[in-house]
């Protein structure tokens, strides 16, 4: 039994987000800063096992491990990665920004000798230190993807966005690369039985809009995921899409594409009451509770968000509760205790 009073129920989680019958509305956060989990447990947490001890005191039914190339600015693209302490709140968790300009690919002979994992060779270990300790109730998601984000960190902004059109065949096939490496690692770990589902966060969106044309993301990006979604279903595992920003003309190819769910429903982006009247019942919702509200909100503000989103789109299904992006560590502990208190005393009112 977890901190507020109810056992994981990863099942429960599952038939919120395929919209069939639930208990209760279920706790979803993607990323949460190193600072608050170890701010919630009283101590270090840097493993497997720390991980899953966090999330199922704090209320979740999963924890989510990362393989494929999920953050090519920080780890495969190291030679050009800005840390500026500057741009944010310092944290165990180092935030890091790739180079806008240019990246290390510039060229095919880049591409060709570039060091591409190999799902065969990949390390796996965590998802089997996952299955000897998950609790009863809880299961991982995979999180693979990037695709549209990892092209662009390898080419740089910049070049990625003058080759596109000068050099359409270059990025196409860099995307093709990343596009079949992530299909493979998605493949893999669906091998798991401890794996619930698939989580591919590629953020393709400002806050007015997507980065690149839609017709472009849908052709070019949104094909490897659909290609995803074929094992994914057969599997019977859910798959859950992340972007930030204003997604409406997308919302379409990512029902299309078969993912299950969307996260987070940016507020500062896009109303989730037009996004749920959009897209009905054919997509789950996960997020919208603004982080800022969150930062700097008291317990009341953040009271009264939860509830609204609870009673206005948790009660029919549908809806996982959590914030709008992640819980970074500038948030107060006790401000984001208040959002999983809250979803839990609603649970037994």
């Amino acid at each position: 039994m977890n901190d507020w009073g109810f056992e994981p129920d990863f099942e429960n989680l599952r038939n919120t987000l395929l919209w069939k019958k639930n208990r209760r509305v279920p706790n979803m956060e993607f990323v949460i800063d190193r600072e608050i989990k170890e701010s919630y447990l009283k101590k270090e947490v840097v493993s497997v096992k720390d991980e899953i001890e966090f999330r199922h005191r704090a209320g979740y039914d999963y924890i989510w491990i990362s393989k494929g190339m999920v953050d090519p600015a920080g780890t495969v693209n190291k030679e050009l990665v800005l840390d500026e302490p500057e741009k944010h709140f310092k944290g165990k968790d180092t935030r890091v920004w790739a180079e806008e300009h240019t990246g290390i690919i510039k060229s095919k002979k880049d591409i060709d000798k570039f060091p591409w994992p190999d799902v065969k060779k990949a390390d796996f270990s965590d998802f089997e230190i996952a299955e000897e300790n998950l609790p009863d109730g809880m299961k991982v998601f995979g999180v693979c993807g990037k695709i549209f984000v990892a092209t662009w960190m390898l080419l740089g902004f910049e070049n990625f966005v003058m080759m596109s059109v000068d050099n359409e065949a270059l990025v196409d096939h860099l995307i093709s690369i990343i596009g079949e490496i992530q299909v493979k690692f998605c493949e893999r770990m669906l091998e798991f039985d401890c794996v619930g589902g698939i989580w591919c966060p590629d953020d393709i969106a400002y806050r007015t809009g997507t980065i690149m044309p839609p017709a472009w993301l849908k052709q070019k990006i949104f094909s490897y995921y659909k290609k995803m979604s074929g094992p994914i279903k057969e599997s019977g595992k859910i798959f859950l899409y992340h972007s930030d920003g204003n997604l409406y003309e997308m919302l379409e190819t990512i029902i299309d594409s078969g993912f299950n769910a969307l996260h987070p429903i940016e507020p500062e982006s896009m109303d989730i009451e037009e996004v749920r009247r959009r897209a009905g019942k054919r997509i789950a919702l996960i997020g919208n509770v603004r982080v800022h509200t969150l930062a700097t909100g008291t317990k009341q503000d953040i009271e009264s968000l939860v509830k609204n989103r609870i009673q206005n789109y948790g009660m029919e299904g549908g809806y996982a509760l959590g914030s709008s992006n992640s819980i970074p560590n500038y948030v107060p502990l006790e401000n984001y205790l208040t959002m999983l208190e809250t979803n839990a005393k609603y649970d037994k009112d």
